[in-house]
């Protein structure tokens, strides 16, 4: 029997090259997620990292330390730092007055607040919201955190007299969907992360 070859048509090799298109953008879909994932799993840890330096200038020195979210300068999104904030009187080497009035409701070099020290700014991912972060302090030598108060006028930032964190602070990620919660002791200020995505997650995901 006499057999027939034919060659592929335009047809098939259209066919083909779509199926090709469509498996690679699901591909690149897919490794662009990993990406923002492990970008956000970075994140998250160097966060962590941060607030225990941060507490622990507190219990060393004189003067307490916050947490402080500000814009980037080189494109959009956000970094945090953490700043160790000046007395009212700066030979102050007990702390009685620190801080001083200025830092507590001013940035860092704004409106005549002059910070002792300020930690290394690490870049936050885009998909991550940290602003529940954003005031958290420690006390100096106690390391007793407290809350950015909103009781006067205007936030203050490491009032003595200012609530400790009431739960765990949560940290948004994408669509607003909370899968990490950073918890602080109300006494010791200190933290742990929490992972809310594990089979079993910790009772703190549950809560409002």
């Amino acid at each position: 029997m006499k057999r027939t070859q034919r060659g592929t048509t335009l047809m098939e090799i259209a066919v083909t090259l779509a199926v090709i298109g469509v498996i690679t953008s699901v591909a690149l879909v897919n490794m662009d997620d990993v990406r923002l994932k492990q970008s956000e799993r970075d994140g998250l840890r160097e966060i962590s990292i941060l607030a225990i330096q941060a507490r622990t200038s507190a219990r060393k020195g004189q003067y307490p330390v916050r947490l402080a979210v500000h814009p980037r300068t080189d494109r959009p999104g956000h970094i945090i730092r953490w700043e160790q904030l000046g007395c009212t009187n700066p030979t102050d080497k007990w702390g009685v007055d620190c801080p001083s009035a200025a830092c507590q409701s001013n940035a860092c070099g704004q409106g005549g607040c002059t910070c002792v020290a300020v930690g290394e700014p690490i870049p936050v991912p885009d998909t991550l919201d940290i602003s529940a972060l954003d005031g958290l302090c420690w006390l100096a030598r106690s390391a007793q955190p407290r809350q950015r108060g909103t009781a006067g006028p205007h936030p203050t930032d490491c009032d003595k007299n200012a609530a400790p964190p009431q739960g765990p602070l949560r940290i948004k990620e994408r669509g607003g969907v909370v899968h990490h919660l950073l918890q602080v002791d109300g006494l010791t200020g200190a933290m742990r992360m929490i992972d809310c995505t594990g089979s079993t997650p910790d009772p703190a995901c549950t809560g409002p």
